[in-house]
């Protein structure tokens, strides 16, 4: 099934549906949720509707975590497991339709590491047996940056979606240690937040989940960007693929973390007198 085809039977929070929390055009979007849309985003928004003006949009996908799938049995981040429901929050999903053609674009709203996280999730997305296994390459995943938004709409259906992915790598990250060394001060940064937040709330359930699941995208960019690489495998593995699997394993294991148990024991932060 088309990515299209498939977003269009997710029911949004107006409907009282629990897929997402809105799922219909962009324009409708901008106009009943003008005051909660970042100004920046907000912009880029509507120059997407000046190229594109039957743009639909779902926000806050909701996405369960294969367990089975076999890159998440080697990383084993245990703590992924203990998340209940479908954890993973994709914040918005572009997507159009030319005649036959369907296209959509991932965007994750983070303005330092979004494309990592975006990569994340359209790596679990679109793993095997899963519901967006067969539109892989109609998907590409980019941050909120106004400038590659409005290049990737241009090129979307001129150009093959993995191709426009592999040329926002090449641009960003010359190579993987840069991902992984991004990758690693993007947890580290995590981890700093939660140690500095998480004292201050009284209910931690919603942002430990934050945490966890942002923890769990960058091991999984770690462990699949190192396994599809076909130089690494030839020129430092020998073709060997059990090797270069174990050193993906290796690599997803250098996030810096906290543990499930570490965040709720975190102390809670006592008021001033």
């Amino acid at each position: 099934m088309a990515i299209c085809a498939i977003l269009g039977q997710k029911v949004d929070s107006r409907k009282d549906g629990d897929d997402c929390l809105f799922n219909g055009y962009l324009e409708d979007y901008l106009s009943l949720r003008e005051n909660e849309i970042d100004d920046d985003l907000k912009e880029s928004f509507e120059k997407v509707l000046e190229v594109e003006p039957d743009t639909k949009i779902c926000v806050d996908l909701h996405c369960a975590v294969n367990i089975e799938a076999i890159s998440n049995q080697i990383i084993r981040y245990k703590d992924i497991c203990k998340l209940n429901g479908k954890p993973l929050v994709i914040p918005y999903i572009l997507y159009f339709q030319h005649d036959d053609e369907h296209r959509a674009i991932i965007i994750r709203d983070c303005k330092q590491y979004g494309y990592i996280y975006a990569k994340g999730l359209y790596y679990c997305m679109t793993e095997p047996a899963g519901e967006f296994i067969d539109c892989k390459n109609e998907i590409v995943a980019i941050s909120s940056n106004q400038e590659t938004i409005l290049k990737v709409l241009n090129q979307l259906f001129t150009v093959k979606a993995g191709s426009i992915q592999r040329n926002i790598d090449h641009e960003l990250f010359h190579n993987y240690e840069e991902l992984k060394t991004a990758s690693k001060e993007a947890a580290n940064a995590l981890k700093l937040e939660a140690m500095e937040k998480l004292p201050e709330l009284e209910d931690r359930t919603n942002a430990i989940y934050h945490y966890v699941t942002n923890w769990f995208l960058l091991k999984k960019v770690l462990y699949v960007q190192y396994m599809v690489n076909k130089n690494i495998l030839s020129s430092i593995h020998e073709n060997n693929i059990k090797k270069q699997r174990n050193q993906a394993k290796l690599n997803s294991e250098e996030i810096d973390i906290l543990s499930f148990s570490e965040m709720w024991r975190l102390p809670k932060q006592e008021p001033l007198a």
